[in-house]
């Protein structure tokens, strides 16, 4: 018995924003962002929140997995970027899949969080004798961005992905790995924004966007990558050579190529779709899985990985037998 991946869908927002549109009021072109980033464009929300690309996203994986809402006993959201406090926007995309009573709740370790929410639900399918779960990476970052800062503002877009996981007769997956180191050079954060009450003035100069230190996280994601992707091989008893795809996060195409190339890794077998979609922080995995099954580019039997790296300084893998 184990817990696999059984299917995926994603839902990505209408207004698409190439680099051309950013350097209208942004000074930066087309050649500077790509050179840099791997970055073409990215999908930005309008109307749509992080619910509502989270339920679609859900819909879809749940239409391809063959089960229906009264099969999943387990929900979680996995988002940076909730448009909800209350309730949580894993219960709202719970309620809008008519799931009438199941554990739902949301996870954040940034663009890690899809990992760990995978992690999570892998334990509590199996402590619990969870038959089914989803789990969806949905983020807007266009919320949380300085749109006037182009060293962070061309990175990030918006989107959503989920898959349904199922205790099946099939190994599923075989390792975990997550880890948070100090983040000594507070090289990327961003606040909430914190009201005054009767009681307390609230500070007018807080930061609520993005900031980061563009090298303090190269350095780190590189590192991290490496050792969440050796942790899990090690932790299965398989070789690197073994992985038939990695699907990492998609934060800049720099960093996947200096990790590959760190690791000795042909960078065939590691899947990139951010000259399309961008970093869309806890969504990007799941929305290329979404992608790779569509063009049938894995089979069952496939060894896959999916590694990330994000803010906190957080990092993790999950290996699996597809």
């Amino acid at each position: 018995m184990g817990i696999q991946i059984i299917s995926a869908g994603s839902c990505l927002p209408e207004l698409i924003v190439t680099n051309d549109d950013l350097s209208k009021f942004l000074d930066t072109s087309d050649e500077w962002i790509s050179t840099r980033t791997g970055i073409r464009q990215r999908h930005i929300a309008t109307n749509e929140t992080t619910t509502d690309l989270g339920v679609n996203a859900a819909k879809i994986a749940l239409e391809n997995s063959g089960l229906s809402c009264n099969d999943i006993d387990l929900v979680i959201c996995a988002t940076g970027t909730p448009d909800v406090c209350v309730p949580t926007v894993a219960a709202n995309i719970k309620k809008e899949l008519g799931i009438e009573s199941a554990p739902a709740f949301d996870m954040n370790t940034n663009c890690s969080s899809f990992v760990y929410a995978i992690t999570v639900a892998e334990s509590l399918m199996k402590n619990c004798n969870y038959k089914n779960a989803i789990v969806v990476g949905a983020d807007v970052n266009s919320q949380i961005l300085d749109w006037e800062d182009r060293g962070t503002a061309v990175l990030f877009g918006d989107g959503a992905g989920a898959v349904v996981l199922s205790n099946t007769e099939s190994k599923g997956i075989l390792s975990t790995y997550l880890d948070c180191v100090i983040d000594k050079d507070n090289s990327l954060a961003c606040n909430n924004k914190i009201e005054s009450t009767p009681f307390f003035e609230a500070d007018s100069e807080r930061n609520t966007k993005v900031v980061m230190s563009g090298k303090s996280v190269m350095r780190f994601a590189t590192k991290a990558f490496s050792e969440a992707v050796n942790a899990v091989v090690e932790k299965a008893g398989i070789s690197v050579e073994d992985i038939k795809l990695i699907i990492p996060h998609q934060a800049n195409l720099r960093i996947l190529k200096a990790a590959a190339n760190k690791m000795n890794i042909d960078e065939k077998n590691i899947y990139v779709n951010i000259d399309k979609a961008s970093n869309t922080q806890a969504a990007t995995i799941p929305i290329a899985l979404h992608e790779i099954l569509s063009k049938n580019m894995i089979s069952r039997g496939d060894i896959v990985l999916f590694v990330a790296f994000g803010a906190g300084l957080s990092s993790g893998a999950v290996l699996l037998e597809w």
